[in-house]
């Protein structure tokens, strides 16, 4: 019987493209997306008329504004408690997020894979994918971009399997917006008559993926006290993950001394297998202490983009957003400079740390230690569990 990873390495030793995507569909998403929500902020409004006195669009364009103008892409240089602010993340980065993940993971698969011996350090995710189900984390998702992008990752590449899908933020509001995305993807309508688009198609096929929708967390990198609890659901879900994602969650804490204990923490509850999918901009130390932190507990890195230039598909054509983009300051961003990072724990398998651990390996752990130690005296490292 074929394996997935079989079945994938033929389609791409014959050039073979995956399921076809429907051409705009993620633009178009989030026009809808939009659309609703701007409904049911309105439908709110008319309830309690003396509540918000706002007008929706004003606060809408001023903070699509404001999120343009600033340097970074990401959640790190705004609040997101207020509707208009997290309506303008979604028009301005929920699509970028989402190609962003889809094209590092596509990339960094077709990296790591060898035709002609038919192995890939991915064999640990392939095995789960012939099971039929794999688990994702995500933090700091806002609203869980990047878990659409895995699905579109695994569509892409036809595994036909169930994903159980867990994020925290430290916005709580975060939850109404994203399950309301992940709503609209299912496609419910009262008329029998109306057929749904292609594009619509292709969201409910991504939809059909999730097990029983997303959980919800809410924690932080920065304030870590649910992650130092043992048998947390948070560490739960996180020992339990094939792939984690940090798009854009280690910028904002990186120079905090609680920064190194959590994502030490985070670092050492993966499973063996694991991936690590890392986001960042390229500017900053966020990116020295993920790798310093990855290496001390024991991860390896198996693609690297420290300055990768990304522009959105060509297909996704802007004007699809133009009744919410026409009245910005300036066009939507669809060109993007990011580092990204995929990190793999071993597996426990084939992988011992404390008997094959050589000379000069732990010379380097002892460089990073020094490393992590230099650029900020408060941190503290504890040894991994397989020390």
């Amino acid at each position: 019987m074929a394996t997935a990873t079989d079945q994938v390495l033929e389609k791409v030793g014959d050039k073979e493209e995956g399921p076809q995507l429907p051409r705009p569909a993620v633009y178009t998403f989030v026009q809808e997306l939009l659309d609703s929500l701007f409904l049911k902020y309105e439908a709110k409004k008319a309830l309690n008329p003396d509540k918000n006195n706002e007008n929706i669009r004003e606060e809408f364009n001023k903070e699509c504004n404001l999120i343009n103008s600033s340097k970074y892409i990401g959640l790190s240089e705004h609040g997101y408690e207020e509707t208009p602010a997290r309506l303008a993340y979604v028009l301005l980065h929920f699509t970028q997020n989402t190609y962003l993940v889809n094209s590092v993971l596509s990339d960094a698969y077709a990296a790591c894979t060898n035709l002609q011996s038919r192995t890939t350090v991915f064999n640990e995710l392939m095995r789960s994918i012939d099971w039929g189900r794999i688990s994702v984390f995500s933090f700091g998702g806002g609203p869980a971009a990047d878990i659409m992008g895995i699905l579109m990752w695994l569509h892409r590449f036809g595994f036909n399997i169930r994903v159980q899908a867990a994020t925290t933020d430290t916005c709580k509001q975060w939850e109404s917006t994203a399950t309301s995305a992940y709503k609209m993807m299912q496609f419910e309508t009262p008329d029998k008559d109306v057929e749904p688009t292609p594009q619509q198609k292709y969201t409910h096929n991504l939809w059909k993926k999730l097990d029983g929708g997303i959980k919800f967390f809410h924690s932080s990198l920065k304030t870590p006290t649910s992650l130092f609890k043992t048998g947390s659901k948070e560490m739960i879900a996180i020992g339990q993950a094939d792939i984690i994602t940090l798009p854009f969650a280690v910028s904002p804490v990186a120079d905090a001394p609680e920064t190194s204990n959590a994502i030490q923490c985070v670092l050492d509850a993966m499973k063996p297998g694991a991936l690590l999918v890392y986001l960042d901009h390229m500017e900053g130390s966020q990116t020295e202490l993920i790798n310093n932190l990855a290496y001390w507990c024991g991860l390896r890195r198996i693609y690297f983009m420290k300055e990768m230039e990304y522009t959105m598909p060509k297909y996704e054509q802007p004007e699809f957003l133009e009744p919410y983009s026409k009245d910005l300051d300036e066009p939507v961003c669809r060109d993007t400079k990011v580092t990204a990072i995929v990190y793999k724990k071993p597996s426990g398998y084939s992988y011992d740390r404390r008997m094959k651990m050589s000379r000069r390996e732990s010379n380097n752990i002892k460089q990073a230690q020094m490393r992590l130690k230099k650029s900020n005296p408060d941190f503290k490292l504890f040894r991994p569990s397989y020390y």
